[in-house]
């Protein structure tokens, strides 16, 4: 089983390395505007959410997962920054409709890196309670 398991995911991770997971085949990718280091705009995430799109649900749920540990109290991220939400419990779901709730309220970001767009809208909708 370990010969098989590696190779196994050296294929499931060449498309995260690469910047491709978030795009379906065949689809276009929604690059962002020149000179930004973004490989998917909130534009194109919005996109991919208006159906059950599994590009959307892994996207908007590593979003919330790698900034989740951040956010916890004692964590590095203060609950004024902007990165940091806290949702207790909070579905996939949850999560998808607060980035659909932000896109419809702030079109303007729709340009910005989508993980700091998805980022933004977790905050907007689980902020943090200040100590």
């Amino acid at each position: 089983m370990r010969k098989i398991a590696y190779p196994l995911i050296a294929v499931m991770l060449t498309p995260l390395v690469m910047g491709q997971a978030a795009v379906p085949p065949g689809q276009p990718s929604g690059q962002p505007q020149t000179g930004s280091r973004a490989f998917m705009t909130g534009a194109r995430l919005l996109e991919l959410c208006k159906t059950e799109n599994p590009y959307c649900t892994g996207y908007v749920a590593g979003v919330a997962d790698a900034l989740a540990p951040l956010s916890e109290p004692g964590g590095p991220l203060p609950p004024s920054s902007l990165a940091s939400f806290c949702p207790g419990p909070m579905t996939v779901k949850q999560a998808i409709q607060a980035v659909q709730k932000f896109a419809q309220a702030n079109p303007e970001g729709l340009g910005i890196n989508a993980a700091q767009f998805a980022g933004d809208a977790l905050h907007e909708a689980y902020p943090c309670k200040r100590k």
